[in-house]
């Protein structure tokens, strides 16, 4: 079973989404602005959903009276998100 046929929906949402639905006919200078954009908004979109899991694990912590600090989950994720980041952008051209 493919990819294709489980989720066309999602699949074409994405493809929308990002900017991948007609590629015909482009110089291969534009492809690789296009898909250097698309890298650059998924980036944006995990720095987003990384904010929002910074938000959550502070309130769940505190909320529930965990005995740990949200750093010990906080940190190593933006450590991490911020290396990759670092490194896409670091050689990217």
């Amino acid at each position: 079973m493919s990819a294709e046929s489980t989720h066309p929906g999602l699949r074409a949402l994405i493809r929308r989404g990002l900017h991948l639905e007609n590629i015909e006919g482009l110089s291969a200078q534009e492809l690789a602005r296009r898909r250097r954009r698309s890298v650059e908004t998924l980036i944006g979109v995990c720095w987003g959903l990384i904010v929002l899991k910074t938000f959550a694990v502070v309130w769940l912590v505190h909320h529930y009276a965990m005995p740990f600090s949200p750093m010990w989950v906080i940190g190593p994720t933006v450590t991490m998100a911020f290396v990759g980041t670092s490194a896409y952008y670091w050689l990217r051209d």
